[in-house]
């Protein structure tokens, strides 16, 4: 920030003199006075008594040494946070997260982000991931948080965490003892298309949770009898738990869950589904070091998460 006419002048009132204030300001005395004849014709009226050994503010004079005072301070304030902020000392982050995932990732990870960087401001936004997409692209957010189903154009990512897609069954289903382990699951195997005459619990299109569902579903050939359509990832889980119908969700998603009567919970598909928990930012933005070290610190949070196993019966 360029105050260099306030500095001269204060500078010019606390020294008294012209040939003190250049001396203290590293320039000629003529080209500081010079100077003050400049300001003061620009403003229209002097600054400084004339005809004195020491310079005496007129009136005029000390109503602008007083704001100029005023704006040096506040130049110095800026300047200082310029600093802060420019070696990492202090910034904002403006994060966005789905709704489902944010109870799950945020308190745990702002309390540990606050022990390294306290003097970081963090925003939230908590939204269905497509808002928070937009919000992002418009560079209203520095930082989303979401199950990558595909890259999105024109936008960056890192991998945090593969969270593995499970499928819920009430824990007295008959088709439960069809179930073996095989290696490179997550759980249990069984036969998706065994169940294709129970009721699927499935989530609306457009859900991050939907697109990899329908992966699996079309993977194994499994057609639904019927559907019914639920939002809530957790009322779905509940419902299947109950006898209601079968659902899916991910492992992470089913560690923050309490039943009454826990689901069995199994793998399905010819592979272990994933969905990618990645960190989306915009590829023109240079993100600074506290912004790295709070993608690291939910990375962290996400591959320490308990097993959180049910009993298989």
């Amino acid at each position: 920030m360029n105050l260099k006419e306030q500095l001269y002048i204060v500078t010019l009132a606390d020294c008294g003199s012209v040939t003190q204030a250049a001396r203290q300001l590293g320039v000629t005395q003529p080209a500081l006075s010079s100077y003050l004849a400049g300001v003061e014709s620009a403003l229209g009226f002097p600054l400084f008594q004339r005809g004195r050994r020491r310079l005496v503010p007129t009136y005029l004079g000390e109503v602008y040494l007083e704001k100029a005072r005023q704006i040096l301070a506040l130049g110095r304030a800026f300047d200082e946070q310029v600093g802060r902020v420019v070696s990492g000392y202090q910034g904002r982050l403006r994060v966005g997260i789905p709704i489902r995932r944010s109870p799950q990732l945020i308190p745990s990870a702002m309390k540990v982000f606050r022990g390294y960087d306290p003097n970081v401001e963090i925003t939230l936004q908590e939204l269905n991931q497509n808002g928070l997409v937009e919000l992002l692209r418009q560079d209203k957010l520095d930082l989303l948080l979401c199950n990558l189903a595909e890259p999105y154009p024109q936008l960056s990512h890192i991998h945090l965490h593969s969270d593995p897609l499970v499928f819920l069954v009430h824990a007295g289903h008959p088709l439960c003892p069809r179930a073996q382990y095989r290696q490179g699951f997550a759980r249990p195997w069984v036969d998706l298309s065994l169940f294709q005459e129970e009721t699927f619990l499935l989530q609306h299109p457009g859900q991050s949770l939907r697109h990899f569902t329908d992966q699996v579903l079309e993977e194994t050939g499994t057609i639904p009898g019927r559907t019914l359509l639920i939002r809530n990832i957790e009322t779905a889980a509940q419902m299947a738990a109950n006898g209601l119908g079968v659902s899916f969700s991910l492992e992470s998603y089913l560690r923050h869950m309490r039943f009454v009567t826990p689901p069995q919970v199994f793998s399905v598909g010819k592979a272990q589904q994933t969905a990618n928990f990645s960190a989306l930012y915009r590829p023109d933005v240079t993100l600074p070091d506290y912004t790295m070290r709070f993608i690291q610190i939910v990375k962290e949070l996400m591959s320490m998460e308990p097993t959180g196993d049910f009993e298989q019966k």
